[in-house]
């Protein structure tokens, strides 16, 4: 029977690990949990028996396990950050297990908020899980979630130092840690991996997911042997809610609205519940759900930039602006289960589910108005320099769902872990991101699609009257040809709503540890395989339909009775709405005017991919006085095949294959600064990868019409992986009586980087905009990261309820050879900012909980536009295409009324801050759109208050 390498590399290091070192007299273990005095467990707790050495850390029940001790009298001491030190004797027999139960209790009466305060207590379980943490860890509790209107897991995640969000519609969308881009990082729900729902990439949209759905979310910044490699920028890590000691019992919900687009409304409610069964309580039960409505109202201007060269200096213009009104529908709902069951003191089996579905449906009506200030753009064009129309309907429907099933046993001085997973994440109509549309071009009476009688239009974009960039200025005559219904005639109908993109893992993982002693110092030897089975295709396409006479169907027909009077702030008037279901009831009432334009299955967008990942490992630690070492490292071996979109013969048939090995070495040291742990420095090293993204290692090609004009995306299945040598430095200082000082340092150098190029329009033999991923040369990103967080209780009278979360990163970038023979300058690595920083100051005093947010991302490349002598130079309107910096404030107000009840008010994006994108320089931007604050008043109930 054949073999893989990696098969018998984890037969070997199993062999190695069950082996005993020498033979061991009969010894006996220390086992129990670790809570507060009010019955919550108190996860993160480091648990150490103080003559011999061994330690552990309480996991997210509170439990602990000390085994291999020698029969005799042990003191054992259990410690956490923000309360005061359990100490107490024990003595161990052989063969038995001594059960303790630590309760702690906070330092002094002054400093009770950490254990009456929701987000205190959930930062005091933060500070002891990064406090124990084996690798460079940031912790979200739900507590601290919560705290905030954080609408979905990426909004949560952003507020963490070094990671800034892409954002889309308002909320938080991709994550990027420490200056690299959604791709380099990866999502996994209690360590299972997560599929992407969307067709060509890898990254996991985390607006899927309810922040209310979670128990907390883990970032691991650094890599470790017994972790999947591909995480270069970082692992997000969603953790299920468990049972534990007390039962849980809580509801929520809230409503209110957003003053834009004739006022929208917002609601949501949830709910968790759980407890322990049985007269041992072995039994976990954990239930939550969750649903919110956000009827989101978007104002976006998209123009389009030009540069008028003549014998001076460059002249900016705008060709096309585009004028949209977003109005969307967005629903998003999930629930969580967890079941624990404790065979015995030694082992437990267990079953975690996660599942959630996201309907990000909504409506476009866009004017786009082409202005003739350069003749030489409107002759070039396929159509005419005059108004159109479109209006979109947007039905995407995205799933991710998680399950895992696996098991824990401790035999002796061996620990066994098991785990066998499937995740399976779709999209429904993906299409342009569900995108549909029906499109209306310009034909006044009297005129035609074909000389003589083509349209002409009056429209200029108006320099003069251009006093702020942001605000460019038309002349009427723009406005007068667009906002005539009469005057555009229904050109097409682009129905996009047709199949799914889907991606089903299946994953197993088993790893066996073994402690041991090297000399009187503890160690543990560990080694695991794990294989991953990866199925995504996408079997989506799309159905034009085309009048037979594209001058005889007005848009008059269709006008709804929706108007917005404010529409941009009062800076730009806004036409009359055109109905998507009017235009296709029209269809379904004369399909004989119409001709089908396109329909064919499959289309150029179509691939089947599987994927498969074996790897092995083989790790061990080792503590020896104030130091501790963790050195390993993983082998990952990838398989792909694949089959894609043949154009000449029209089905799925060009194959596609590959297959490499990658050697992962990792080592981390944590050095103590003092005797009681409050302080310590990090060094990390460690390798990771970066696999193509999925619509990459085919030929298929996708169109994004969300975009003006239009972006084709093309495959490139010559493209590498990409790898990174990750170093980091990191010091830790842990306060009294509940905070934590961190600066750090990082570095990344990463070889054979995947970038993007993006290519301009060159009417008519290239209508769009043209997208494709390469292999530059090599890269790197330097950066640091500085957080500090502390609750000032020693402060006299109400002062002593303040206390802040602060976070500050800078990182820096260059990528060399990023387009050859087109640039030769060396730009920074696309999503790195510059500066990245957070705020949170709080409040927190009897009833009364107060919070700020307070968020800033700076600019970053979101895509190289750039060719070496384009108009007004790398900083000029054909630059690269930038994200603008955004900055955020949102607030949360709570107030306990007793009984178990706590009143809400949250207030999101109070500045009403701006999203977009722009090319060069921010006054050459080519989208910017704005979303208007968010007012929500809610409660929540909850058991555990109520006693």
């Amino acid at each position: 029977m054949r073999k893989t390498p990696c098969t018998l590399l984890f037969l070997v290091m199993t062999m190695v690990v069950l082996r005993p070192v020498h033979a061991q007299q009969p010894t006996g273990k220390i086992s129990g949990s670790v809570t507060d005095t009010s019955g919550a467990i108190l996860p993160g707790a480091s648990v150490e028996v103080q003559q011999k050495g061994p330690t552990a850390v309480s996991d997210g029940q509170g439990q602990f396990t000390i085994s291999n001790l020698v029969p005799g009298s042990y003191t054992v001491m259990v410690s956490y950050v923000g309360f005061s030190p359990f100490q107490t004797s024990v003595t161990v027999a052989a063969g038995q297990t001594v059960h303790l139960d630590a309760v702690l209790n906070v330092a002094s009466a002054n400093e009770s908020v950490i254990v009456t305060a929701e987000r205190a207590h959930g930062e005091a379980e933060s500070v002891n899980e990064i406090r124990t943490a084996d690798n460079i860890l940031n912790v979200l509790p739900t507590e601290v979630i919560t705290s905030l209107p954080n609408a979905n897991v990426a909004d949560a995640v952003g507020r963490l130092p070094g990671v800034t969000l892409e954002r889309d519609e308002g909320e938080g969308k991709y994550v990027q840690i420490r200056g690299t881009e959604p791709r380099l990082a990866n999502l996994t729900i209690d360590g299972v991996e997560v599929p992407s729902p969307e067709g060509g990439v890898r990254q996991v949209k985390l607006d899927v997911i309810p922040s209310d759905l979670v128990e907390s979310v883990q970032i691991n910044k650094t890599l470790q042997a017994n972790q999947n490699g591909d995480a270069i920028g970082g692992s997000v890590n969603l953790v299920t809610k468990k049972a534990g000691d007390r039962s849980i019992l809580s509801f929520n919900g809230a409503g209110g609205f957003t003053p834009i687009a004739n006022t929208r409304s917002v609601y949501d409610f949830g709910g968790t519940a759980g407890k322990l069964f049985g007269a041992q309580k072995r039994l976990g039960v954990v239930v939550s759900g969750s649903y919110d409505y956000n009827g989101r109202g978007i104002d976006d201007i998209e123009p389009v930039p030009d540069s008028l060269t003549s014998s001076g200096p460059v002249v900016y213009s705008i060709s096309q602006i585009a004028i949209r009104q977003y109005l969307y529908d967005r629903k998003r709902y999930g629930f969580g289960g967890s079941a624990d069951y404790k065979l015995s003191e030694n082992s437990n089996l267990y079953a975690h589910i996660l599942y959630s579905d996201f309907k990000d449906y909504g409506h476009r009506f866009e004017y786009i108005l082409n202005t003739n200030n350069d003749s030489s753009i409107c002759a070039g064009s396929p159509t005419p320099c005059v108004p159109q129309f479109t209006t979109e309907i947007r039905n995407p429907d995205f799933q991710v769902a998680s399950l895992s099933v696996g098991g824990n046993h401790v035999f002796g001085t061996t620990l066994v872990n098991w785990q066998l997973a499937a995740g399976r994440a779709r999209m429904q109509n993906p299409i342009g991101g569900g995108e549909s549309h029906t499109i209306f071009n310009y034909y006044p009476t009297g005129t035609s699609p074909n000389p003589p009688n083509q349209p002409t239009s009056n429209c200029q974009y108006d320099a003069n009257a251009t006093t702020n960039p942001y605000l460019p200025q038309f002349s009427p005559a723009c406005f007068s040809e667009a906002y005539n219904p009469a005057n555009l005639k229904l050109n097409q109908i682009q129905q996009s709503d047709h199949g799914k993109t889907a991606q089903l893992n299946l994953e197993g993982t088993v790893s066996v540890a073994k402690n041991y002693h090297i000399a009187s110092h503890p160690s543990t030897l560990e080694a695991g395989f794990y294989v991953r089975n990866a199925h995504k295709f996408d079997d989506s396409y799309e159905i034009d339909y085309t009048p037979n006479d594209v001058t005889a169907i007005p848009a008059s027909l269709f006008v709804t009775n929706f108007h917005n009077s404010n529409y941009y702030g009062g800076h730009y008037q806004y036409g009359p709405g055109i109905s998507w279901e009017a235009v296709n009831a029209y269809y379904a009432a004369h399909p004989d005017q119409f001709t089908i334009s396109t329909g064919n299955y499959p289309n150029s967008n179509n691939f089947d991919l599987v994927e498969r990942v074996f790897s092995g490992y083989v790790m061990n630690s080792l503590d020896f006085n104030r130091f501790r070492v963790v050195a390993g490292v993983r082998f990952e071996g990838t398989q792909d095949r694949s089959v894609s979109f043949d154009s000449t013969a029209g089905t799925l048939s060009v194959p596609g294959q590959g297959s490499y090995v990658d050697v992962l070495p990792s080592v981390s040291l944590r050095a103590r600064l003092d005797s009681q742990n409050n302080s310590a420095l990090r060094f990390v090293y460690a390798r990771g990868l970066s696999r193509p993204d999925p619509v990459f290692l085919t030929t298929a090609t996708s169109l994004d019409n969300s975009t003006t004009p239009p972006t084709l995306t093309i495959g490139n299945p010559a493209l590498k992986p990409e790898h990174a040598n990750n170093f980091d430095v990191l010091y830790e200082r842990f306060l009294h009586p509940l905070g934590l000082i961190q600066a750090g340092f990082f570095y990344k150098s990463l070889s054979d980087p995947i970038v993007t190029i993006l290519n301009a329009p060159n009417p008519p033999s290239q209508p769009d905009f043209v997208s494709q991923a390469r292999n530059s040369g090599t890269a790197h990103i330097t950066g640091v990261e500085f957080g500090f967080q502390q609750h000032f209780t020693y402060l006299p009278s109400f002062l002593s309820g303040l206390g802040v979360l602060a976070n500050y990163s800078y990182a820096t970038s260059r990528a060399n050879n990023v387009n050859p023979g087109n640039r030769t300058d060396s730009p920074a690595l696309l999503r790195q900012a510059p500066n990245t920083w957070n705020i949170s100051p709080t409040y927190d005093r009897r009833r009364l909980s107060l919070r700020t947010g307070l968020a800033y991302n700076g600019p970053n490349i979101f895509a190289y536009f750039f060719t070496q002598g384009s108009a007004g130079g790398v900083k000029g309107p054909f630059g690269d295409q930038y994200l603008f910096s955004h900055f955020q404030v949102d607030a949360q107000g709570s107030y306990y009324l007793g009984k178990g009840f706590t009143a809400i008010v949250s207030d999101l994006n109070l500045n009403n801050a701006v999203f977009g994108f722009y090319q060069g320089s921010p006054q050459f931007f080519i989208q910017r759109e704005y979303y208007r604050p968010t007012y929500t008043f809610g409660f929540r109930w909850d058991l555990q208050h109520e006693k």
